[in-house]
């Protein structure tokens, strides 16, 4: 039986349609979730331009990475990216106030853990160098080759067609690398921690910051 357009509020549906390159579907996506983003967004930065742009470039991460995307939560995803392109706008201009910080994390409500910020708490901090360690791991664990295309992808900030050039190689090698990459943080995060964790660190593999 064929789904029409109501069903793409079913997310495991979507995110489907999503990774099959639909368009309509991330239409949907794009149109349902940016109101509340931007709701969220404004709580850090009060310019709404910088809050459309910011989510705007989390949206174009979304469907530019939507391959890589195994079975995850849409709403957690979206909000951890958006979450950490504030926090980085933030520290760019160096205007992060922890009173502010930590107000934001106080809020109650279902979007209550996206507020989380590990920089400014004792405990958080130990949690926050535990999965540094951990993401060191990972990246250990990549063969030569893959990691070194997931260094110059995430650290280096190049493009895939800048990374194929540079290393000789195909822009399908350069995605597969990275595929392989993203599924080893997949298995290794998703195994060890709570999926509030898990989906912090998928957040900060897409957001490529």
């Amino acid at each position: 039986m064929e789904k029409n357009l109501a069903d793409f509020s079913d997310d495991s549906y979507l995110l489907e349609e999503i990774k099959r390159g639909n368009e309509e579907a991330f239409v949907y996506l794009f149109k349902n979730y940016f109101p509340r983003l931007r709701g969220y967004a404004i709580r850090f930065i009060e310019d709404e331009e910088i809050v459309r742009d910011i989510i705007q470039e989390c949206f174009l991460k979304f469907w530019e990475k939507r391959d890589l995307l195994s079975s995850v939560s849409i709403t957690s995803l979206l909000f951890a990216m958006v979450r950490n392109g504030c926090l980085n706008y933030l520290k760019h201009v160096s205007i992060v106030e922890k009173h502010r910080i930590e107000y934001l994390a106080s809020i109650d409500g279902e979007e209550r853990l996206y507020y989380t910020d590990f920089t400014f708490d004792a405990d958080n901090k130990l949690l926050y160098d535990e999965l540094q360690e951990q993401i060191k791991l990972v990246i250990g664990q990549l063969p030569d080759r893959c990691r070194e295309v997931f260094l110059l992808s995430r650290f280096t900030h190049l493009k895939n067609r800048e990374i194929a050039d540079k290393l000789q190689i195909s822009t399908t090698a350069v995605e597969k690398h990275i595929s392989k990459a993203l599924a080893l943080f997949e298995r290794h995060f998703k195994d060890k921690y709570p999926v509030d964790i898990y989906i912090m660190v998928l957040a900060w593999v897409i957001m490529n910051e």
